[in-house]
């Protein structure tokens, strides 16, 4: 070996060692650095023709284990995904109330069905009175104050996802960036390590959010998909992801997925480039399994509307179940007035059997002045609303019976020192199918509970939840709809028909569409269902040859019921207008018809609370007979079960999201002791390189001097 091919191999030692020693360096001044993995080197030897001749840096390696790595992103999404969940649920039980709480809905209904029984024992009694009114106005206020928070944390939810997706879009964004320094480190050979630890963080930020699968070409660059497939970043293409945030949220406000009959809903979707609003073709929302999108979209979608629609359920059989039997009796003595909450227009259809009673009584004795007896049937298949008023005018002194400006029915005495009393008697009016109410509870004349909007329970219709809106329903027969004095239309539907069938029956309906009456299948708690609206808010009835409407328990729509249930105005500023007694049907003009001690129905709307009702599937609650009490506490149950579930969840995927965490840096992290290690063995090559360095230069002077 020549003294000059000695000089640059002992120079190539000193240098390949110097920059080992650099990269040693690097790894213990990075060894509390996030997303920092150990850098290594790796050692070639030089040859010239088959002589060594010195030492090269192949490459400087990272240590990563590809399958650990990706296994942590998963599980970091899982984590991200049920802390979510836990943070939406832990506040909604601390809303909501644990069952050992003294301040659910359920403790409320107990102590209104306790005020009631008392006011049972104490008809006469003003304290009674006032108290029964009092815990009734304040669970209508909690039931409000739910919903309400329901709400609010649906809106944080929705703008979470916002947040998410600018994130998301912004760690892409920092990934394509990177994608090019490093494409070009590789096509020049130099290190990429650091670079591909900065992307591997990003790509960690991005998975905490968003499925993902990655896939890294042979220049460098990693493309990115969803888990679905979807693709994010390509070869020089970047996708942004967009959702804009509802600019309100309530109960009727819904995502609505691609495909369905009425996309796009009310809530954005979240896309992948510009937004595909006509057919959703780049709407990702629902191909999102993992990640904190997930757990904030299954929070929004479906965790919080269904506690929703538990409340709504409740309130509106609370709602149905108290005011059946309040109208059918009165408060003593007698109010002078009673006006209807339910609008409605003298054009309206109107379909009843049997009969009631309307009295005038004496406000301080209670005696009948006189009374008329309304035969419904004999109205006629075409009745209308204006039909009952006049009947009501035709018996009765003067014209109490009334149209209000407001749609409402008013019935108004005559003359001073008297009221209105009504005995519902056998008196059935047509709601939807085979629903029924009483003709005082129809109008809504002596309500307890009302909803604080002008409506009617009249103008839409909704099913209870169906497996599928495409499976058929093996039924047959025939809606008949009402809307007016005609005989209306009718819709057929045969065995084979699915609710997606039946709602294109409806909507085909030329009768139908021309008075804005339309049918709409939505999604409700991994279920659907069918909901029959007019859209200018005016009344109809539906009644049903089959079992259609008995099958799918149809209802008046109770959408956003429990925001808006509330005490009826006029007995929460009079307590004495609280029904206690009823009208005796057999009572004579001049004899009593009321007494002060009557409190019959006081004690039924006590009973109400502790007597089974049927309740239809509703939110995460399948349909069920049990009380209101009970059904209350299901609620209670059922979100702290979740809760508690969700925490569990959490916890044990943390845990194991430290373990799998753990074992990747245990290949890629920095061992401070194994570096130390190292480093000696760096520095002592390059002593000895220094060393052969050293004596081939002193070689080469001796050599030099010995020519001179």
């Amino acid at each position: 070996m020549s003294l000059t091919l000695a000089l640059q191999t002992a120079l190539s030692g000193i240098q390949a060692n110097q920059a080992a020693l650099q990269v040693a360096a690097n790894n213990i001044a990075n060894v509390n650095t996030v997303g920092f993995t150990r850098k290594s080197v790796e050692f070639e030897a030089r040859r010239i023709d088959v002589t060594g001749a010195g030492v090269d840096i192949s490459d400087i390696t990272r240590a990563v284990d590809e399958f650990l790595l990706r296994q942590v992103r998963e599980q970091e999404g899982t984590v991200a995904a049920l802390t979510a969940r836990e943070k939406f649920l832990s506040q909604i039980q601390g809303i909501f109330g644990t069952p050992s709480s003294n301040d659910t809905i359920a403790a409320g209904l107990t102590t209104l069905n306790n005020n009631f029984e008392s006011l049972a024992l104490s008809p006469e009694s003003e304290a009674a009175r006032f108290e029964a009114v009092n815990e009734a106005r304040k669970l209508a206020a909690q039931l409000n104050q739910l919903s309400g928070a329901i709400q609010d944390l649906r809106a944080d939810a929705d703008q979470g996802i916002s947040l998410a997706v600018a994130e998301v879009t912004g760690e892409l964004q920092l990934v394509e960036n990177l994608n090019i320094k490093i494409a070009q480190a590789v096509a020049l050979n130099q290190p990429s390590g650091g670079l591909r630890d900065q992307r591997d963080v990003a790509l960690s930020n991005i998975s905490k959010v968003l499925d993902i699968r990655t896939f890294e070409a042979s220049s460098g660059k990693v493309a990115i998909f969803t888990g679905s497939g979807s693709t994010l970043v390509s070869e020089g293409t970047t996708f942004s992801l967009t959702h804009t945030s509802a600019a309100q949220t309530d109960a009727s406000v819904a995502y609505v997925r691609p495909g369905d009959a009425n996309y796009p809903g009310p809530i954005d979707g979240i896309f992948i480039g510009t937004p595909d609003l006509v057919n959703g073709s780049n709407d990702i929302t629902t191909e999102i399994i993992d990640g904190e999108l997930k757990g904030l979209i299954d929070v929004r979608d479906t965790l919080l509307p269904n506690l929703q629609k538990e409340i709504d359920r409740l309130s509106a059989v609370l709602k149905t179940q108290i005011n059946t039997f309040h109208n059918q009796g009165t408060a003593f003595p007698p109010p002078a007035t009673l006006t209807g909450s339910q609008t409605v227009a003298a054009t309206d259809a109107f379909s009843g059997t049997g009969s009631a009673r309307i009295a005038v009584l004496n406000q301080t004795t209670g005696a009948v002045v006189e009374f008329v007896d309304i035969n419904l049937a004999g109205l006629g298949a075409t009745a209308t609303v204006n039909d009952v008023v006049t009947a009501i005018n035709a018996g009765l002194t003067g014209t109490p019976a009334s149209i209000n400006a407001s749609g409402q029915l008013v019935l108004q005495a005559q003359s001073a020192g008297q009221g209105i009393s009504i005995n519902e008697n056998t008196s059935a009016i047509t709601v939807v199918g085979g629903e029924t109410r009483g003709l005082s509870h129809y109008f809504g004349l002596n309500d307890f509970f009302q909803a604080n909007v002008n409506g009617s329970d009249y103008n839409s219709f909704a099913t209870a939840r169906q497996a599928s809106s495409t499976t058929a329903l093996g039924l047959t027969g025939t809606l008949t709809f009402r809307f007016d004095g005609t005989a209306g239309a009718a819709v057929n539907y045969a065995v084979g028909d699915s609710l997606e069938a039946i709602a294109a029956s409806i909507n085909g309906t030329g009768a139908l569409s021309a008075q804005n009456i339309t049918a709409t299948v939505t999604d409700d708690s991994g279920g659907r269902r069918l909901t029959i609206t007019d859209t200018d808010r005016n009344n109809f009835v539906i009644s049903d040859s089959g079992a259609l409407l008995s099958t799918t328990s149809a209802t008046p729509d109770e959408t956003s019921l429990s925001t808006v249930v509330t005490i009826n105005s006029a007995i929460a500023a009079n307590s004495d207008l609280i029904s206690r007694g009823q009208l005796d049907i057999t009572a004579a003009v001049g004899a009593v018809g009321l007494s002060v001690g009557d409190g019959n129905i006081a004690n039924s709307m006590a009973g109400v609370f502790n007597t089974d009702v049927s309740f239809a599937g509703s939110g995460g609650i399948s349909s069920t007979t049990t009380t209101l009490i009970r059904y209350s506490s299901q609620i209670i149950d059922l979100q702290a079960s979740l809760a508690g579930d969700a925490r569990s969840d959490l916890a044990f995927n943390e845990t194991f999201l430290e373990t799998t965490t753990f074992r990747a840096q245990s290949e890629s992290g920095v061992n401070i002791d194994e570096e130390l290690a190292g480093l000696v063995a760096l520095e002592n090559a390059f002593a000895a390189s220094s060393r052969v360095l050293t004596a081939v230069a002193e070689m080469l002077d001796e050599l030099i001097n010995s020519v001179r």
